[in-house]
């Protein structure tokens, strides 16, 4: 009897150590990924295969002529990050190049290594965010810089290079630099801190940028704001009644970075196609 009520105790202790073993697993597969600064090389070895988040300064950005891939670069030359031309499409409010050069971001993905380099493949927006300015690029102390009150909308891609909002707002085509309407619009989503003149700046930066604009546009329509016609544009000023971003660029330095209450909104006469839009 006794080596009996002995053998059931045992059996339930390796029970109770097997459950254990398992609810451990399973916990660390639930675990959040881990995180690391990109200037951490010694800590991103030990990750390759893991799913990771790595925050820091993109340096630089570079797209392959022969591919289409676009890249973000740090400083430690060992990490990267890589958007196939296939995933690009996903990037309405901007191709990833353009819209995270210079930015502070935290990335998240697994770990790759690649020709002995280490890279995570952003596949969607939902995998990259901002962590907050770099220095030089935050609003300027007293400029009092706040989020615009716009939600987030979403471009619906209806063509090459064409993309639509939903207030019927169209960005198609490219600027005379090669930028797509898109990318030419997000150049005002932060200060360009040495650009001649003044340059108007959106508050709450990229993901603001289009219901901004939107809530504009409705307000031209509803408002019945007549522009201003000047060949085949059609020049909108338009009230916000708040604080939508503010002054950048050398005259907006020399001045304080006074905050703007208007939109300027440029469309092709007769159409809804937008050619720029940027606080005013």
């Amino acid at each position: 009897m006794n080596r009996d009520r002995e053998m059931w105790r045992m059996l339930v202790l390796i029970a109770a150590m097997i459950g254990g073993w398992a609810g451990c697993s399973w916990a660390a597969s639930d675990a959040p990924p881990a995180r690391v600064a990109a200037h951490d090389v010694q800590a991103l070895r030990t990750l390759v295969g893991q799913a990771v988040t790595v925050s820091g300064r993109v340096s630089g950005t570079g797209v392959s002529g022969s591919s289409g891939h676009q890249f973000l670069n740090f400083d430690n030359r060992e990490f990267s990050v890589i958007c196939f031309a296939d995933d690009l499409d996903r990037f309405t409010a901007g191709q990833p190049a353009e819209l995270y050069k210079g930015r502070d971001i935290e990335i998240t993905g697994v770990l790759e290594r690649y020709r002995d380099k280490l890279q995570i493949r952003l596949r969607e927006p939902s995998q990259i965010k901002l962590a907050g300015a770099p220095p030089d690029q935050a609003a300027p102390s007293g400029s009092g810089r706040v989020p615009a009150a716009a939600s987030e909308i979403e471009l619906k891609k209806v063509g090459p290079n064409t993309w639509l909002s939903p207030a019927g707002l169209r960005y198609q085509g490219r600027d005379p630099d090669g930028r797509t309407r898109i990318e030419h619009v997000l150049r005002h989503a932060r200060d360009i801190p040495d650009r001649e003149g003044s340059h108007g700046v959106f508050d709450g930066g990229p993901e603001a940028v289009f219901g901004v604009i939107d809530e504009a546009w409705r307000n031209v329509e509803r408002k019945r704001i007549r522009p201003t016609i000047e060949g085949d544009r059609s020049l909108y000023t338009v009230p916000m009644s708040r604080r939508v971003g503010y002054l950048g660029g050398r005259a907006g330095a020399s001045r304080g970075h006074p905050p703007l209450t208007r939109i300027f909104l440029v469309i092709e006469t007769e159409t809804k196609n937008v050619i720029t839009a940027f606080p005013r």
